[in-house]
């Protein structure tokens, strides 16, 4: 593989300067605490909840040979009970004189059933090449709480 994979960060956003192309990543998550909403008495023990809450998943990867290569990248979201809650896969184009390349993808919303550690497992591939390699492992320390509905006083 010429791809190398330098690091992966989860961050509220990221910018990117345009004079000097450097990136800032501004709130870089290691832990997420939420309150959702009431969600009614039918709500089974294994659902899957969605917390209301857009970040992203910045990429460094660097190459040294001079062409042109396409990458492939999946990325899996794992709950703390190992069950796979989505996965997103997508390609990026690493130019021929490039020699580092940043990817960032944008999430809206985070798929929860337990609180605990959740995992951001991402993999890639090169061009035709159909067997993806795990290349990072970020976790997410995760707690959320449902709250109660408020109850009116009976007169």
């Amino acid at each position: 593989m010429t791809i190398k994979h330098i690091w992966s960060v989860l961050c509220k956003e990221s910018i990117t300067n345009q004079d000097d192309n450097l990136i800032s990543l501004i709130g870089v998550l290691e832990e997420l605490n939420s309150k959702l909403p009431p969600l009614g008495d039918n709500l089974k023990k294994d659902t899957k909840l969605a917390i209301p809450f857009n970040f992203e998943l910045v990429n460094y990867w660097t190459k040294d040979l001079e062409k042109e290569v396409i990458i492939n990248i999946k990325v899996e979201i794992i709950d703390p009970n190992s069950q796979k809650l989505t996965e997103t896969t997508n390609s990026a184009l690493f130019p021929k004189n490039n020699k580092r390349l940043r990817t960032r993808l944008k999430i809206q919303g985070l798929p929860v059933t337990v609180n605990g550690r959740y995992t951001f497992k991402i993999s890639c591939a090169e061009g035709n090449e159909s067997k993806l390699l795990v290349v990072a492992e970020i976790p997410l320390d995760v707690k959320f709480e449902i709250t109660n509905p408020q109850k009116t006083p009976s007169t």
